[in-house]
C-alpha cells in the first residue's frame, strides 16, 4: 500500500514538473508576448531543397542526407483584433 501511494505521488509530482505550459485562464489572456514564446521551438529549414522525388525521397534516410545549412525562422502569432482595437492599429508598432 505504501509502495502505491509513494509510485503515485511520485507521478503526480513529475507530472506537473514536465507540463508544458502552466499559463491558464485570465492569466493566459493577459500574458505578454515573452511568457507565451516561452516554450516554443524556432523553425528550422534547409537552405537549398533536396532535388530527389518520388519513392527515392520518401526512402532516404536521414544520415545518408548529405550535410547541408539550415536556417532557423522566428515566427510570431498574431490575435485578430476586433472593434476600435482593430479600427486605431498602427501597423508600424507591431
Amino acid at each position: 500500500m505504501k509502495r502505491s501511494i509513494l509510485l503515485l505521488a511520485t507521478m503526480v509530482v513529475s507530472a506537473e514538473g514536465f507540463t508544458q505550459s502552466k499559463l491558464k485562464g485570465p492569466r493566459a489572456k493577459n500574458a505578454t508576448a515573452v511568457e507565451l514564446a516561452a516554450n516554443s521551438l524556432p523553425i528550422r529549414f534547409y537552405e537549398a531543397p533536396s532535388d530527389l522525388k518520388g519513392p527515392d525521397a520518401k526512402n532516404l534516410k536521414i544520415w545518408e542526407k548529405s550535410s547541408a545549412n539550415t536556417k532557423i525562422v522566428y515566427v510570431r502569432k498574431e490575435k485578430a483584433l476586433k472593434g476600435p482595437k482593430a479600427k486605431n492599429r498602427k501597423v508600424w508598432e507591431d
